[in-house]
């Protein structure tokens, strides 16, 4: 089923020029769109009685508007009048507002890298992994060389976004991308754990035996590895394929017993794949 949007306001006749991005917005929305989407660019420039007098005069918003005039003549803060806007047309859910607001507040001092990293922290934290890679490579992309924890830092966190898609190929690099820039050992240690993943018992037994000075840090990772599968042991998904093997074992003998088990694990599967398609969904 499609999402139906009601606007907020009328189609403007003269657009408003975002300048943070070069573009013509020609409605509340698209506004709104702009603002979230852009929310690292964000000054104090965009607090202004012109943005107020045309979602007044194009949009015909005039209490919003108003409101926004108080605000201008306050000298209010950029998360104050953005989140008066972005409540008021009530495109996006309260939740996200507010931490738009947040990322606002924590981005007063910060360069726009700073404020592109957090946003794309943002998407990673809340498990839109593929944005949040996009996001890093954009960033990654256009950051002074000299800018070394920004960049090790991004290269870190998309090394993890890699991973939680089951990229270890590209994590590792990631990762080890991290640790050659700003020297973290947790970058390490995350790279000898995504190529863990990647490589079979023997051949990653054998890289370890070729650099010694990793031998430490692999021991980190394989207590990580093994509290990591005993938490799993405690997990709903363990204790349901434990219960699925006993009966297939206690019921091989009786008609339909062993159907029904790879029935269940179907539907686990299932619903596996699901949370998993949520987590990459765009």
């Amino acid at each position: 089923m499609s999402r139906i949007l009601l606007s907020t306001g009328n189609y403007a006749e003269i657009p408003y020029f975002f300048e943070k991005t070069y573009v013509n917005l020609y409605s509340a929305e698209e506004l709104c769109y702009a603002l979230v989407e852009n929310v690292e660019l964000l000054d104090q420039d965009i607090v202004s009685d012109k943005l107020a007098r045309w979602l007044d005069e194009q949009c015909g918003l005039s209490k919003l508007a108003h409101a926004l005039y108080g605000l201008v003549n306050q000298k209010c803060s950029v998360s104050a009048y953005v989140g008066t806007i972005l409540e008021y047309i009530g495109l996006y859910p309260v939740d996200v507002i507010s931490h738009i607001e947040t990322i606002i507040k924590n981005s007063a001092g910060m360069n726009p890298y700073e404020r592109q990293k957090a946003k794309a922290d943002y998407m990673l934290q809340n498990n839109r992994y593929v944005i949040a890679i996009e996001r890093y490579d954009e960033l990654l992309l256009k950051l002074p060389r000299e800018e070394k924890k920004i960049r090790g830092e991004a290269l870190h966190n998309r090394g993890v976004a890699n991973a939680k898609l089951f990229l270890f190929e590209h994590a590792q690099e990631d990762f080890m991308t991290a640790y050659r820039t700003n020297g973290s050992m947790e970058s390490l240690k995350q790279f000898l754990i995504a190529r863990r993943m990647l490589d079979d018992d023997k051949k990653y037994v054998e890289y370890i035996a070729e650099h010694p000075d990793l031998h430490a840090v692999s021991l980190q990772v394989e207590r990580a590895v093994e509290q990591a599968a005993g938490q799993f042991e405690m997990t709903d998904e363990n204790r349901m394929l434990f219960t699925l093997r006993v009966c297939k074992e206690e019921s091989s003998a009786v008609s339909g017993g062993v159907v029904q088990y790879y029935e269940e694990i179907e539907k686990l599967t299932a619903s596996l794949k699901g949370a998993y398609r949520e987590s990459v969904a765009r």
